[in-house]
């Protein structure tokens, strides 16, 4: 390890020090340091021992002009999720339960119940409550409220979605590169005929699932019928409207891609109450999101995982290094890949294992939160 007083590190006085200097010093990453003086993750000894090492030769100590920019610190953090029903909504805001609430921060949940108007109205209820940071899944990609002055000294993490040109970080699953794997899973089991079910074109994972859809379809050369896309949201009661429409059509593929698992137990649901068995015996999809009751779901061949502890974590890391005043690499995102299984319905296993973070070209600057 380089002497702290030398030249090496550019530094005059070491009571000047930085999160970077710190960084440099033990010769790991800024979200490293963050991991350690947070205690948040797991950290290698030898590793966590070489970060307080230069934390003690330099004398380092966090960031409080930054901190006092906002009136007082509430020790809170202001979660909004579309709707709290939806299950992976609820396992992210656990996972950030579990590595915030240690630390000392209460998390304030509130619901925009999938409405831009009550997101606008519960953002201004948070920040009424001088939250120290804001954690948000946005409703959609209308997102000007979101510019507010009042928003100026609050971090903001977007998570699972994000709004185009709104300088905040963000932390996403690749829903592109998991839809086309998955697609790529059913045309191999020789399906052709494949319909989207569900969705909304003004939300970010939406769009992007339904992208990687169509590039399976079409670098496998293979016709995509308009009227099997079919769009008119990502919830439960969705996805039931959706199947009804579906099996009205004259010649209805048996073959879907589901948008989320919301809208797969929606269709499920009305399938099994209204299609003929034999129908139903044909019935193949693929869906995005694998929780704890992905196993039972019906028709399922292969479900898209997001690893909701590497999300979870890349956004407390994210949160904790904005309210510590650490602006390196900001704007960040944040890209997750995701898990494919091949379900039971299928015969199989859990056919992929790996997950991993990493950063948008867009945002150099930002180190990967795991290397």
């Amino acid at each position: 390890m380089p002497d702290a007083t030398s030249g090496g590190l550019g530094m005059g006085k070491s009571e000047n020090a930085t999160i970077k200097d710190v960084a440099k010093l033990a010769g790991v990453s800024i979200a490293t340091v963050s991991r350690v003086l947070n205690k948040l993750g797991v950290v290698n000894p030898e590793t966590e021992r070489r970060v307080l090492s230069a934390v003690n030769m330099l004398h380092y100590q966090r960031n409080a002009v930054a901190r006092s920019l906002k009136l007082k610190e509430t020790k809170s953090i202001g979660i909004m999720v579309p709707e709290i029903s939806n299950t992976f909504f609820t396992e992210i805001v656990e996972q950030l339960e579990k590595l915030l609430g240690p630390l000392g921060y209460a998390l304030l949940l509130c619901s925009s119940e999938n409405s831009v108007e009550e997101e606008k109205r519960k953002l201004s209820l948070l920040l009424e409550r001088n939250v120290d940071a804001l954690l948000v899944i946005p409703v959609s990609d209308i997102g000007s409220h979101f510019c507010s002055p009042s928003l100026d000294h609050t971090p903001l993490v977007m998570l699972d979605r994000k709004i185009e040109d709104l300088a905040c970080d963000v932390v996403l699953t690749d829903n592109r590169k998991g839809a086309y794997d998955v697609t790529c899973a059913l045309i191999r089991e020789g399906r052709k005929r494949i319909g989207f079910l569900g969705g909304d074109n003004h939300v970010h994972t939406s769009v992007e699932r339904l992208h990687g859809f169509l590039d399976a379809m079409r670098d496998h050369h293979l016709e995509v019928e308009s009227e099997f896309i079919l769009l008119g949201g990502m919830t439960q009661k969705a996805g039931y409207t959706l199947a009804e429409r579906l099996l009205d059509m004259p010649s209805c593929p048996d073959t879907f891609f589901m948008v989320n698992d919301m809208v797969h137990i929606g269709a499920t649901s009305y399938l099994m109450s209204h299609a003929p068995k034999e129908f139903r015996s044909n019935l193949a999809f693929a869906t995005f999101d694998y929780l704890y009751y992905a196993p039972l779901l019906k028709f399922c061949h292969y479900a898209v995982g997001q690893p909701l502890q590497l999300m979870g974590e890349s956004a407390a890391q994210l949160l904790i290094r904005r309210m510590d005043g650490d602006r390196d690499g900001f704007p960040a995102t944040v890209v997750i890949e995701p898990v494919i299984h091949v379900m039971k319905e299928n015969g199989g296993v859990v056919t992929d294992e790996r997950s991993m973070a990493c950063s948008y070209a867009h945002s150099p600057r930002f180190e990967k939160v795991f290397s």
